[in-house]
């Protein structure tokens, strides 16, 4: 067994100890890494701004379930309202966070998140009905069918999807600098921007598949304030978005707002 120690005069901010075929490379504060292993490779050693993505959750692939709330958090609509009720089988969100950024306060165990992303909100309606985009109507834009013979058949596939421009500013816990082992927790708000939205639907006549897609604002509010909560270990995120807006404009539409629960399916920290 031998003994090695290599130290680099200039820069000193390496420490090299070989022990027989185990290497452990050590460096200072500034390169905030360390490697452990049987290789010579010193592209083992995380960085500084390695570490600090390693340990920021934003940036990935979100999955939800959208569900809608009345002004009393309830999912149960009544008379006029019964058509909210949804099909949360194709009631879904994706989020693509695309960039990511962290003003660190405290190392990475505290920091405030910010960044970029899209995301895709689609609300399946249970009811047969018609959605009418009509800018001059002030509630009554959206209308119950009474008969569904009138619509030519029943719908098997009513889908009203909005899409967004998104920047988060969050609050974010780590419980570790050690990126396989940190608990993580994030709270904030989020800021959105429609960018459009459409109403899909499908049916049958006469033994043939008809798809509609028809673009408009259906008087979706332009701009949305969604309170978030993530948390999560090591890449395993869940997160929770709760509309701070309503999900149409005031007094064009009935005041329900959006909740989002669901889980990143793609990080991108790894």
């Amino acid at each position: 067994m031998t003994w090695a120690q290599e130290l680099e005069p200039e820069k000193k901010d390496t420490t090299k100890i070989a022990v027989g075929d185990l290497k452990l490379v050590m460096v200072n504060e500034d390169k905030l890494g360390a490697s452990i292993g049987n290789s010579d490779d010193e592209d083992d050693v995380m960085t500084d701004q390695e570490l600090k993505q390693a340990l920021t959750f934003w940036g990935g692939v979100d999955a939800g379930v959208n569900i809608l709330l009345d002004k009393n958090n309830s999912t149960d609509f009544t008379d006029e309202h019964e058509w909210l009720d949804l099909d949360y089988s194709r009631s879904m969100s994706w989020s693509f966070n695309l960039l990511e950024a962290k003003i660190r306060l405290a190392k990475d165990y505290v920091g405030v998140v910010t960044g970029l992303g899209f995301t895709y909100n689609s609300y399946g309606l249970k009811e047969n009905v018609r959605l009418m985009a009509n800018n001059d109507s002030t509630y009554a834009f959206m209308a119950p069918i009474d008969n569904p013979d009138s619509l030519g058949a029943p719908y098997t596939k009513n889908k009203l999807r909005a899409s967004y421009l998104r920047i988060p500013l969050m609050l974010e816990f780590n419980t570790s600098l050690d990126p396989e082992r940190t608990f993580h927790v994030a709270a904030g708000v989020i800021g959105g921007w429609n960018m459009g939205t459409i109403n899909k639907v499908k049916y049958e006549e006469d033994g043939n598949d008809v798809k509609t897609r028809n673009k408009g604002d259906y008087n979706i509010s332009p701009f949305t304030l969604d309170a978030s909560v993530r948390l999560g270990y090591r890449n395993f995120t869940l997160f929770a978005n709760y509309g701070l807006t309503p999900l149409f404009e005031d007094g064009k539409g009935p005041e329900v707002y959006p909740l989002t629960v669901g889980l990143q399916v793609v990080p991108f920290n790894e």
